[in-house]
């Protein structure tokens, strides 16, 4: 029992850092055999099972949630962010760091040097992106 609360601890801790949605459900898989081995312990293989299967549930849902949320956005034809509009949700805090609306959610964003500070709901370029961040200016007139 206690190698499943301990599996199970371990995958939900990196589910949480990874948001991948896979390792919940294998977690909670854990959980599940981790029960069968409190009520049920000379039940080995249907610990095992009941692992697997939940871990295979999770795989399958992640993909097909991948997939779904792809299809929900802009298509992806390989291309960057580099030149797309975006939109200020918050305005730049004193080190020139803000939240911008892209492709349906809130990304971190960063201001261009020399660029004009910009207020909730101004649109603003993406000039290249570090990461996760997306480095903004006003557009060019």
């Amino acid at each position: 029992m206690w190698m499943w609360l301990i599996l199970a601890g371990v995958l939900l801790a990196v589910e949480m850092t990874s948001g991948t949605l896979a390792l919940l459900f294998a977690g909670l898989g854990a959980l599940a055999a981790a029960l069968l081995a409190w009520f049920l312990p000379e039940q080995g293989n249907l610990q095992i099972a009941v692992f697997a299967v939940a871990s295979v549930a999770g795989v399958i849902v992640a993909w097909r949630r991948r997939g779904a949320s792809k299809n929900q956005l802009e298509p992806d034809d390989g291309t960057s962010a580099v030149a797309r509009k975006v939109e200020v949700v918050t305005p730049p805090d004193a080190s020139g760091h803000l939240r911008v609306r892209y492709r349906g959610s809130d990304w971190p964003a960063a201001l261009a040097e020399h660029s004009a500070i910009p207020a909730a709901g101004d649109t603003l370029t993406v000039v290249r992106q570090e990461g996760s961040v997306l480095v903004v200016q006003a557009p060019e007139h």
